[in-house]
């Protein structure tokens, strides 16, 4: 029975003691500033988001000194002093002395890190920050510190040294964080033998014990059991080894082997039982998400879709993982693992999982070749070096009616939404079907140029996919059967006779590209269709980047069809010609909206520093930074899209006045954006394969903001019975290319963008399925670094306008050369004494020489002006790492402050109240 008066007693003498002298508050303050200089790094700047990353990271490295520093004289100073007899003599137990040892030292601890909170208010002057993951995270270095005093006060109990329990307690506490490690120094050691190994399967299992890998749950907003389990059992052990050593005084020298012998196996089976324990708790694993977005708690969608199978139609999931993953994989895998046991625990039996590892060149291999699952080759870094390696990590789902492939699950892809729409997919009887329309920007293409494009092999996961071809009417006249009326009866009246409109092919959703590039018969069949009110996601692009190539850049509206003339070489007939010369006059008036086929957006706003050397042509709209609603609250396509990028861009202006119908800006740009037309940013190049000659991107177009928000994408919608619609326009075609398809997967930008998540949502919605829309959507928002972004706005906001009045006195200038060169030329045309001849001479040598000028004057003026924008832009970088240096000299600090201010306040009450005991009579005059 633990006599509670007893522990507080002796915790209460430990604690108080800590803080009898500087020293325990100097440790502190070490503390409280090492934390803050690891959290607000400079990998913190870079990263722009509001979290506690950095700390977490360094965490474990920062307990292996302050964690020694608090237990060091837990015991060692009882045995120095000799008082460690006293206090087993007085009526108290090990097992309390030790229970009230541990208290104190927690306590200390618990204050340590409770002065280091101050980071926490300093995340929310910079930002928004998570204050369930801050909690969670916060929960973590606790019962991280809480583990690992244990460790220390066993090292403190073996010595009476306190710089050797110090020592001690820094080599224990190295073992759990260096399990971590443990692998790369060993295949260090056979790198320098000239030996191989293959550690792979060590290392996953020593890094998953390892105190990094439980720290990594609690810093995203999760409180894992296993992980708790897992500090709670070190914990016990350590204790344990702890009472056996403060236990040994007692033994008889003739009982030494004996009871070392029992102890040595009381010792095993708690470490056993503790390894069951944690092996189950990781099997059948149970977590409380406390992450503002519920981000690790399974949706309302994926219970949905897996409580609505049926127990008689069997789905069999098999899962082809390899057992050897880059690092950057393991986290990968391990979820997926897991949601795969989550859906068939929670499927009631109707979902079957079967795990299958996957080595190389064996019979597994083969069987994932054959159902459509190839391996992916992957970079990573091994021993100071790049290698690859083939990876299996992916799915095949099967149910009596369909069946479908994941070949590969990228760490970008959202596992829970493949999983729950794959299982959607193959458990429906019947899918919608999306048409895509054929144009001469070939989504659908087979053969040379790569085959169907990304999109489209996205949406054969969800939906049936079938061409449309345009140049046959896509509406026809659905008018049911007459009857023929009986002898005598009346014929039924026209009233009663009701025709309507069909699509020629059943589809739900018609999805056009590049509409712009079709003819005048086949634009009509289009507008026909539009105009009967069917949902049509319509992608176009004054200026498509991705088709782009040597040759100049192709497929832009403005220029003629591809094919006929036969280039350099002559012959073939000449190219069609585009409806509306490739404007698509009569699309955009039924859409009762303006859009230019050669005017690009541009926006200078960019919140991604490390996408910084990219032209403003690249148009980021993104939550973070300063736009202002770049996303539609309004339409569940964008509300909880984070970050898109479009290349070259045109905008889509509303004529507005027509009754009934709804424009709805989807995606717009910032105010500090402007318009290009087709001459501003191309320039003629020679094409040999074309008849008419080539244009190619001008990487330098003369640039003048508006100081307008512009729209990129708009969703229009019509009730009226004269002109219904239901359409989505996105003035931008590069956005949905495969690149970014395959960045989704693979995930290796810093940033995620939205594009793919823009596009399936675009479909769901028009197709009337917004099942999936909430989970695909589903992603933490972005919380970043408003304060410093505020800051660097404003500097960004005086570059821009230094660049324009350079670009203006530069152009002023140039325009004084060139009107000199005029007044020059008429000197001479007036010149009655030159007959023609000698004034055309004149006029071409004047001309050239006064080019000559014009042209040397311009470079210099050009070489004036990016000296000046140079110097600005440098200007503007010293300030941000002013910002961002002022900001880390307060974050150290503030956390200082408080320890000081508590040391000298309880010092100096210490010192006071020793003066007051002291007689009188005895104080020195």
């Amino acid at each position: 029975m633990f006599r509670s008066h007893v522990i507080l007693a002796v915790a209460k003498r430990n604690f108080r003691s800590y803080f009898s002298g500087i020293l325990g508050y100097l440790f502190i303050l070490v503390f409280c500033i090492a934390a803050a200089a690891m959290a607000f790094s400079a990998t913190f700047f870079a990263a722009n988001q509001a979290n506690l990353d950095q700390l977490t990271q360094g965490f474990p490295w920062l307990l292996l000194f302050v964690i020694p520093a608090i237990t060091m004289t837990a015991w060692s100073d009882e045995r120095k002093l000799g008082t460690d007899e006293l206090l087993f003599t007085m009526p108290s137990t090990e097992v309390e002395v030790l229970a009230g040892k541990y208290l104190a030292v927690l306590g200390v601890y618990t204050v340590a890190l409770a002065f280091s909170l101050v980071n926490v208010l300093i995340l929310f002057w910079l930002g928004s920050p998570d204050p369930g993951a801050l909690f969670s995270s916060y929960a973590g270095y606790w019962l991280a510190g809480a583990a690992l005093l244990t460790a220390g006060m066993l090292a403190s109990s073996l010595t009476s040294s306190s710089t050797v329990a110090f020592v001690l307690g820094v080599v224990f506490c190295c073992v759990p964080v260096m399990l971590y490690y443990v692998t790369d120094i060993v295949e260090w050691v056979y790198g320098l033998s000239g030996a191989g190994a293959d550690l792979y399967d060590l290392r996953n299992k020593l890094s998953s014990m390892s105190l990094q890998q439980q720290l990594q749950d609690f810093s995203v907003g999760v409180l894992p059991l296993s992980g708790i389990a897992w500090f709670v059992f070190f914990a016990a052990v350590m204790l344990y080894l702890n009472l056996i050593v403060i236990s040994k005084r007692r033994w008889s020298a003739g009982q030494q082997v004996g009871m070392g012998m029992q102890f040595a196996i009381r010792t095993a089976c708690l470490l056993v039982t503790a390894v069951s324990l944690l092996a189950i708790f990781w099997i059948y694993p149970a977590r409380a998400d406390l992450s503002a977005e519920n981000l690790f708690t399974l949706s309302d969608a994926t219970k949905e879709t897996v409580r609505n199978l049926k127990a008689t139609q069997r789905i069999t999931i098999q899962s082809f993982i390899s057992p050897d993953v880059p690092g950057d994989y393991v986290e990968t895998r391990r979820q997926l693992r897991g949601l795969l046991r989550e859906f068939e625990l929670g499927s009631g039996g109707a979902i079957e999982w079967r795990d299958v590892e996957v080595e190389p060149f064996s019979e597994e291999a083969e069987q994932a070749r054959a159902l459509g699952i190839e391996p992916v080759r992957l970079q990573y870094e091994r021993d100071g070096k790049r290698e690859e390696a083939e990876v299996f990590l992916g799915a095949f789902i099967q149910s009596a009616t369909d069946e479908l492939v994941i070949p590969f699950f990228g760490k970008g892809l959202p596992a829970e939404y493949e999983l729950t729409r794959s299982l959607r997919t193959v458990s429906q009887e019947k899918r919608l079907t999306v048409g895509v329309l054929i144009t001469d920007a070939q989504p659908l293409a087979e053969g040379a140029g790569g085959g169907k494009w990304e999109i489209v092999r996205e949406l054969e996961k969800q939906y049936k996919v079938i061409a449309v071809n345009p140049s046959q009417r896509i509406l026809v006249d659905d008018k049911a059967e007459e009857e023929k009326p009986a002898d005598g009866a009346e014929a039924p009246k026209d009233d009663d006779q009701k025709e309507e409109k069909k699509s020629a092919q059943t589809f739900d959703v018609l999805l056009a590209i590049m509409p712009s590039s079709l003819t005048q018969p086949q634009m009509d069949n289009l507008v026909e269709y539009v105009k009967a009110g069917k949902p049509t996601l319509i992608f176009d692009d004054p200026c498509p980047f991705v088709f782009q190539s040597q040759a100049g850049l192709a497929m832009a509206p403005k220029l003629p069809k591809p094919g006929g003339g036969g280039g350099m070489f002559g012959g073939g007939p000449p190219p069609e010609q585009k409806a509306d010369g490739g404007e698509a006059t009569s699309l955009m008036t039924l859409l009762n909206v303006k859009w230019d086929n050669g005017q690009v957006t541009y926006d200078r706003n960019n919140p991604h520093n490390e996408f910084g050397t990219l032209p403003p042509e690249y148009v980021f709209v993104s939550r973070t930074g300063n736009q202002e609603s770049p996303f539609s609250a309004e339409s569940k396509v964008t509300e909880s899209l984070q970050d898109l990028v479009m290349l070259y861009p045109g905008s889509i202006l509303d004529r507005a006045g027509r009754k009934d119908q709804d424009f709805i800006p989807l995606l717009r740009t910032s105010r500090e954006s402007g318009l290009l037309d087709w001459e501003d940013y191309t320039s003629p190049s020679f094409n040999p394969f074309s008849p008419s000659q080539g244009v190619e991107i001008n990487p330098s177009p003369r640039r003048r903001d508006d100081n307008d928000s512009h729209v990129i994408a708009a969703q229009i919608r019509n009730t009226s019975k004269e002109t219904p619609l239901n359409v989505i326009l996105c003035s931008d075609i590069d956005m949905i290319t495969d690149w970014f398809f395959l960045e989704r997967n693979r995930g290796m930008l810093g940033v995620k963008f939205d594009n793919v998540t823009f596009v399936l949502n675009a479909v769901d919605a028009l197709a009337g399925d917004e099942t999936f829309i909430s989970l695909r959507s589903r992603r933490a928002s972005l919380r970043t670094l408003k304060f410093v972004e505020d800051q660097t706005s404003s500097m960004r906001k005086n570059l821009n306008k230094e660049e324009k009045d350079s670009q203006d006195q530069m152009d002023e200038q140039l325009k004084k050369a060139e009107e000199e060169l005029r007044t020059e030329i008429k000197k001479i045309e007036e010149n009655p004494q030159l007959d023609a001849r000698s004034k055309d001479v004149q006029m071409q040598q004047k001309e050239q020489q006064l080019n000559r000028q014009l042209a040397l004057q311009k470079e210099q003026l050009e070489r004036q002006l990016n000296s000046r924008v140079r110097k600005s832009g440098l200007e503007m970088k010293r300030e941000i790492r002013r910002v961002e240096s002022t900001v880390k000299i307060v974050a150290c600090i503030i956390p200082a402050i408080l320890p000081v201010c508590f040391g000298m306040l309880f010092l100096g009450l210490r010192n006071l109240a020793e003066q007051q005991s002291i007689n009188p009579s005895r104080r020195k005059s």
